[in-house]
């Protein structure tokens, strides 16, 4: 359903990572794990809804993990993923008689789940080249919507280990089957048609020095077909989309208790809808060794701001022969997010928990301001709690 807030929640939940100044070595030891994820936006305002239905999305996210060794330097991962939804969704945001912009919400209560699987098969070199080239190959399924994705990466080292290029090609193929196609021409149109996209992506890793290592990388993405959301109301968008990007991480690894790193990330954004973004990310990874017990705490904080589509609008009735959407995902607004992880190792078992906090506003942009309200921007908390277990 496109109307969703995310396709994979689990990206929101991950614990942070340290960026790798070389391709990793194979790994050996067989693992399996588990994560729950809870995913909770904020109500709308009663006083700025048309419904009287204030409740939004709330998501709950179950995730199984399995990797082990094949031998000959392969490794293969592999994810299923279950996923439930309930809710309501903004269908249409207009300016009303008073010129005050309100939310049209759904009337009825969502109740949905999504299945989705994954296998990622590794290939680890290090007799000649030190290098990697994986491949993916994952499917997604829900009563109205169904994805196959599949995508190469790669990894090379250079210089004595000190450069390392990095690159990925993924393909995806979507095809919409919307409930209750019968309630409106928009859901009727869409029924049985389809969305492709291919991304591209090239970064190259390189250490400074002992303590520093920076990443640089531009990425390219074309979307097709049918872009539209079919469960809103006087939603119509171009049939294509090119999307780029351009990003840099930054290591700083610190002499701080038993071990710090600082993690600096930005990225710019731009589309062929008159989307621009800029998004600047810090962590700070602190390491805390209790005898047997390895802790690594790393909090958040992500600033995020982005400019409206070229076609955003409010207005209630709008030209059928023009684009036009009022999904306050392209409007023009400013997010803030908090957020942690804590890791706890012991011996083969490690223990995780997320937290994040993300809150949208239309005064967070900053520089410009942006000339109308958008009341459907969404407040979400993510929780999530995993366990990993090493068998050898």
């Amino acid at each position: 359903m496109s109307s969703k807030p995310v396709r994979s929640l689990a990206a929101l939940a991950a614990a942070s990572t340290a960026l790798h100044a070389a391709a990793e070595p194979a790994p050996v030891e067989e693992v399996v794990g588990y994560r729950y994820t809870s995913y909770q936006e904020g109500d709308i305002p009663q006083e700025r809804t048309y419904t009287p239905v204030t409740q939004r999305y709330d998501i709950d996210v179950h995730q199984v993990r399995y990797g082990r060794p094949l031998g000959g330097g392969w490794y293969i991962n592999g994810e299923a993923q279950y996923e439930t939804l309930s809710g309501a969704s903004p269908m249409q945001t207009y300016r009303n008689s008073e010129d005050q912009s309100v939310v049209l919400m759904s009337g009825a209560s969502i109740d949905e789940s999504r299945f989705d699987i994954k296998v990622s098969p590794t290939r680890y070199f290090s007799e000649r080249v030190d290098a990697t080239l994986g491949g993916t190959l994952a499917m997604s399924t829900e009563n109205d919507y169904d994805s196959v994705s599949a995508g190469v990466d790669g990894s090379l080292d250079l210089f004595n280990r000190s450069t390392t290029l990095f690159g990925s090609l993924s393909m995806s193929y979507d095809q919409l089957s919307p409930t209750d196609a019968f309630l409106s021409d928009a859901r009727e149109a869409a029924d049985g048609r389809v969305k492709r996209s291919i991304s591209l992506y090239q970064g190259v890793s390189q250490v400074l020095n002992r303590k520093s290592v920076l990443l640089v990388g531009a990425g390219f993405t074309r979307m097709s077909g049918y872009l539209s959301d079919p469960y809103k109301f006087e939603d119509r968008r171009p049939g294509e989309r090119t999307q780029f990007n351009v990003s840099g991480q930054y290591r700083r690894f610190m002499d701080v208790g038993d071990g710090a790193a600082l993690h600096a990330d930005a990225r710019l954004y731009s589309d062929s809808w008159g989307v621009y973004s800029q998004t600047l990310t810090l962590r700070w990874a602190q390491e805390i060794l209790q005898g047997d017990l390895r802790w690594q705490v790393t909090p958040m904080v992500r600033y995020y701001r982005q400019t409206q589509a070229s076609f955003y609008s409010l207005q209630l009735e709008p030209p059928a022969d023009e684009y036009n959407s009022s999904d306050y995902r392209l409007a023009t607004y400013g997010a803030l997010t908090l957020g942690a992880t804590a890791q706890l190792h012991l011996q083969k078992w490690t223990l995780s928990a997320d937290w994040q906090q993300y809150m949208s506003r239309e005064d967070l942009v900053l520089l410009p301001s942006p000339d109308s309200e958008t009341p459907a921007l969404v407040d979400f908390m993510v929780l999530s709690f995993g366990v990993e277990y090493r068998i050898n």
